[in-house]
């Protein structure tokens, strides 16, 4: 059988990612998988990061392109997967899965559809361009830009007025002679391209009062040599006082706002959503947003975890919590858990360190955040770790004797669920080394802990406080609850993945 597998932000290689390419993996033992993305990156980078065994999967990188391209693509396959976040494709295979992280609201109700209909208002007037037969954006010398397709089309709504377009090309490929400009299927002109890497301006300036197609056309020795060309696009600017508005909101500040912006999908969602034989969530909680958001049945496929990859070590006196650094929705609450360790300190603590790891992004909104958690941490014993190292991230999981999480504190879940934790990976991975979680009650955490079993789920910070200072002064308390963390961890690897992958598929004929 021919499996297709569509993960458009596979290059991020993160959870959702993992959880992806753990089915093609799990699949590929039987049948002819192929994972298909517009990035490209190699089986060597996601090998070696993400910890899978992929030498029986086929990669297949393709331009960015429309959802109804992306909906005749299905037809290749026996069985097509889409394990890609707010990316709603038409299923034409014999068989489909959609893969839900958590769901984006679908207009059901007045009020959804009213706040789409905003959203694609706004994108209209703040002159948001789309683009189809482009791969994502790649940094050429630094510089962000978008790797092109054979054939991009640049899509520009409407404006009361002429505007001019700006955009360099440069390309790295022997074969590429350059590309010829279409402004709505009339030739604009002939660049040639250098392939050394330098950049060659355009400037087109396009008529006000409608919308238009700005068509780029590669031109090279040989037709068919290669499906990506080393063609880039970049310093892309649209000179208009509406997109720049746009880009000092959305690009600069609001960075997942404009995302959103950017991928409201059609109206047709929940017509899209029907058409999947059926949905895997990755957490009863999701499952559960999705039969309120979508009306729709879902069975729970939990994300895997590489337990084998932590193991307890000799433990300190110290505390740990694992999360990205960065401000905006989803925020792992950093600086509230540095709040609540300095009160404990203030209260009597002594002998204890609080271990904050993370990645960071570069974007100033978020190092501003990261430089408030760490000035709220001086002159107490709370270490901030940035951008670890696998195996010294592994050293700090194996030592620390409590874990905490407090994503989603604050957080209305009725209201914006999406900001809660939808699962809980680093929760899973402090348990296979022992730690014993302290963890907020909201969410996907709450699956995971069973409270006064393996690990403590709390409500409030105060609570966070009494049951972490409940298991420093009962060791014997500590090490019992650890232990039972460990076995309840081995229910998230890899092995019963596989199994329980195996279970949704046989309803669909498909066994492995």
């Amino acid at each position: 059988m021919r499996v297709g597998i569509y993960n458009r932000w596979l290059s991020t290689m993160g959870g959702g990612e993992k959880h992806s390419l753990t089915i093609a993996k799990c699949l590929a033992n039987s049948h002819s998988v192929v994972v298909i993305t517009h990035t490209p990156i190699s089986k060597e980078v996601l090998v070696e990061r993400l910890g899978l065994d992929l030498s029986r999967v086929e990669f297949q990188v393709i331009p960015e392109q429309s959802l109804l391209k992306l909906s005749e693509l299905t037809q290749q396959y026996d069985l097509f997967i889409n394990a890609s976040h707010m990316c709603y494709i038409l299923p034409r295979a014999p068989r489909s899965v959609m893969v839900v992280y958590f769901p984006t609201p679908i207009e059901r109700n007045l009020a959804i559809r009213l706040k789409r209909w905003i959203g694609l208002q706004l994108k209209k007037w703040l002159m948001v361009p789309t683009f189809d037969g482009a791969f994502g954006i790649e940094f050429v010398h630094g510089v962000p830009a978008w790797r092109l397709g054979r054939h991009v089309q640049i899509n520009f709504p409407c404006s009361w007025h002429e505007y001019e377009v700006y955009f360099e090309l440069v390309s790295n490929d022997p074969f590429v002679r350059g590309v010829a400009l279409f402004v709505d299927e009339r030739l604009l002109g002939e660049i040639l391209l250098p392939a050394n890497y330098r950049a060659v301006p355009c400037r087109i300036s396009l008529a006000g009062t409608r919308p238009h197609r700005l068509t780029i056309e590669l031109q090279s020795e040989e037709e068919g040599h290669r499906s990506s060309p080393q063609l880039w696009l970049t310093n892309f600017e649209l000179k208009h006082p509406r997109y720049r508005l746009y880009q000092l909101l959305f690009e600069q500040r609001f960075k997942e706002l404009g995302l959103r912006l950017r991928s409201i999908p059609p109206w047709t969602n929940l017509d899209v959503v029907n058409k999947y034989d059926v949905i895997w969530a990755i957490s009863k909680f999701t499952q559960k947003w999705i039969r309120k958001y979508w009306g729709c049945h879902s069975a729970v496929l939990y994300p895997p975890v590489d337990i084998e990859r932590f193991k307890p070590g000799q433990k300190r006196n110290q505390i740990l919590s694992v999360g990205r650094f960065f401000a905006g929705s989803h925020n792992k609450k950093q600086l509230e858990m540095v709040q609540a360790f300095r009160k404990m300190v203030d209260e009597g603590l002594v002998g204890w360190e609080l271990h904050l790891a993370g990645g960071t992004k570069p974007e100033q909104v978020h190092q501003e955040y990261l430089r408030q958690v760490q000035s709220l941490a001086r002159e107490y014993p709370i270490v901030i770790h940035t951008d670890l190292p696998f195996e010294q991230l592994a050293r700090l999981y194996a030592e620390s004797a409590i874990y905490w999480h407090a994503a989603g504190l604050g957080e209305d879940e009725n209201r914006e669920p999406i900001k809660l934790e939808h699962f809980g990976i680093t929760i899973v991975e402090a348990m296979a080394a022992g730690c014993v979680p302290v963890v907020i009650d909201k969410g996907g955490p709450k699956e995971i802990i069973r409270h006064g079993y393996n690990g403590f789920l709390w409500r409030s910070i105060r609570e966070l406080i009494e049951f972490t200072w409940h298991l420093i002064r009962d060791p014997e308390l500590r090490q019992r609850m650890a232990d039972l963390a460990v076995i309840e961890a081995s229910n998230y690897d890899e092995h019963h993945f596989c199994q329980r992958l195996k279970d949704l598929l046989l309803p669909l004929g498909v066994d492995i």
